[in-house]
């Protein structure tokens, strides 16, 4: 979201603090020039399969994290895209997003079975794996489970400062049977993504050491402090691999948990490098410094990965969206009219043409803002938006009693069209781009578009002197968790909303997806969310972000996964041909 999904957040220091892993900020582009090359290395395959193979037995792998890591807590508020890519090679969760983007399957290494056995009141029974161990021989049971619930769940612990309270604040008991393998949940109202509950978990055990007492105050102090791990680095694992060390800005190096219960690793040692000047990760994979970077592509970066030797890439289509947000909260954007002519002047295929359609040749107008294409949901919902229609945009201007005086669009009341200010992160060529197009539509409508820069996301999306915008050019990375995640960015005052957007209709439906158990149910509930939205011509979104990964010859069960979990997904299984 606006990069992966978050829950509600409780705090102002907590929606701040997201926003690394919310907001997709791609890289500087290239040019003009075609985007193509020498394509004979690139892995198309089916994706949850791509690049099988069996692993000898030894090696290191190195994988770039293009962010360094503030929070080792993976639960926590201010968790960014790095912190959960290497907890997926150490932190279990009960189930995972496969690379299809739609394939939500369980974690059979951690867990037996996950159920849904009753629906009034809605019951969750897990069955832990009877060998699952934390790396210091302490049995994972339901006071795991009983942990994340209360550090997630507000009536519990109001001062945890957790990523996502959806769901855990419905549980009414959380049970351990059978030694603490079986936990039964049962809920207050009906949770349809009750799937992404308790992932990941967290040693109950480490967080007593870390302060929880059985109060308020030692939870949110084992929580909020305790595992972010601010000065040093988990010294848990419940994963394939655990820390041997982590040195900042610089690298984390993991190597093969002793007490791992599930499939056996082959790699001596997982290194996560850190290398945040994009520019610096081709040469790294070229010298064998690194052995897997996933970059947000661009043109030139493209045509230097084609070139190497010995390198394999993916370009995949993932769950990362461009898009451009109004704010509703300044006057010159609170007009429907207004911005349905603008959405509809805005010409989707022109700006993918000089852009992402660069060096991606299935690339093409996203129409929806909840569901990509991948997804069974996906609906074109958006009517003339995106269009690049003039002839209807002035028509829309007309009907509502907008005149043009001169090159000056005026407004029903007389008034001319304040000059709109549009931002993009700096050093972006890309959304630069955007912008421009943007503009350029704009101007035949008689509207003045200064495109800026803003170089902290953060103030610029929670409106700060300066930094404020009337429309914004930003990403967004999904999960297949769909309603929890779009409820906090379209629902009135939820904790990504960030455009001031509110409607009464969308707030209805969102509640009955997020009780909605039935997949067809979800889908037509959040299909009429996008309907509604684009009555109030909220959000036009653009495309998808194609998902860039780059990666030696010689590995396997490497493969591209554009959802919130990354390539680290399976980084159990990950090794060196034989």
């Amino acid at each position: 979201m606006w990069e992966h999904s978050m829950g509600y957040r409780k705090h102002s220091r907590t929606l701040v603090g997201v926003l690394a892993a919310v907001l997709v900020v791609p890289a500087c582009g290239g040019g003009a020039a075609d985007g193509g090359g020498n394509t004979t290395n690139q892995v198309k395959a089916e994706a949850n399969s791509a690049n099988s193979g069996t692993a000898k037995q030894g090696g290191t792998i190195t994988y770039v994290l293009e962010r360094n890591i503030l929070d080792w807590n993976p639960l926590g508020a201010d968790i960014g895209v790095a912190t959960q890519l290497v907890a997926d090679a150490y932190d279990p969760a009960p189930f995972v997003t496969l690379p299809d983007l739609k394939t939500i399957e369980l974690n059979s290494d951690l867990l037996v079975s996950a159920e849904q056995t009753s629906t009034s009141p809605q019951t969750l029974v897990y069955k832990i794996n009877p060998k699952a161990v934390w790396n210091d021989g302490t049995p994972i049971t339901s006071a795991d489970f009983d942990y994340v619930w209360r550090a997630s769940d507000p009536r519990v612990c109001p001062k945890c400062e957790a990523a996502s309270t959806m769901g855990y604040d419905a549980i009414t008991s959380l049970v351990g049977t059978d030694d603490g393998k079986t936990v039964t949940v049962t809920l207050s109202k009906p949770f349809g993504d009750w799937k992404a509950l308790f992932g990941p978990i967290l040693p109950a055990h480490v967080a007593k050491k870390l302060g929880d007492d059985g109060t308020p105050e030692g939870l949110a102090k084992s929580f909020n402090d305790g595992f972010r791990y601010k000065d040093s680095f988990p010294d848990w694992s419940g994963g394939p691999f655990m820390f041997k060390s982590w040195v900042t800005n610089q690298a984390a190096t993991l190597v093969p948990n002793p007490r791992w219960y599930g499939k056996p690793t082959t790699l001596d040692s997982l290194v996560f490098r850190v290398i945040t000047d994009t520019t610096q990760e081709v040469p790294a994979l070229q010298n064998n410094e690194v052995q897997i970077i996933n970059p947000d592509p661009q043109v030139d970066l493209l045509r230097n990965v084609q070139a190497l030797s010995g390198v394999k890439y993916q370009l995949v289509e993932g769950l990362r969206k461009q898009m451009i947000l109004p704010n509703m909260n300044n006057p010159a954007m609170q007009d429907v009219a207004l911005r349905k002519a603008l959405f509809t002047a805005a010409d989707v295929q022109q700006t993918i043409a000089k852009t992402v359609g660069q060096f991606s040749e299935g690339a093409k107008p996203l129409r929806n803002r909840i569901y990509v294409p991948q997804q069974p949901g996906y609906k074109d919902n958006l009517g003339t938006l995106g269009t690049g229609d003039i002839a209807k945009a002035k028509s829309i201007l007309s009907d509502a009693g907008y005149k043009v005086d001169g090159d000056k669009l005026v407004d029903p009341k007389g008034a001319p069209v304040p000059t709109l200010t549009m931002r993009y992160i700096q050093n972006n060529q890309i959304l630069k781009t955007v912008c421009e197009l943007f503009a350029a539509n704009a101007k035949q409508l008689g509207v003045t578009v200064d495109v800026q820069t803003t170089d902290s996301i953060g103030a610029t999306v929670t409106h700060q002197p300066g930094k404020d915008f009337d429309l914004f050019a930003m990403g967004w990375i999904g999960q297949t968790f769909v309603s929890t995640q779009y409820s906090q960015a379209f629902m009135t005052k939820g904790g990504l909303n960030f455009g001031g957007y509110s409607s009464a209709k969308v707030d209805e439906l969102l509640t009955k997806a997020l009780g909605a158990t039935e997949e067809s149910d979800v889908a037509g509930y959040l299909n009429g969310v996008d309907a509604q939205m684009t009555e109030d011509a909220y959000i036009l979104p653009l495309y998808q972000v194609p998902d860039l990964l780059a990666y030696k010859a010689d590995l396997v069960n490497v493969r591209a996964n554009g959802t919130y979990f990354g390539p680290p997904y399976n980084a159990g299984q990950w090794g060196i041909g034989g």
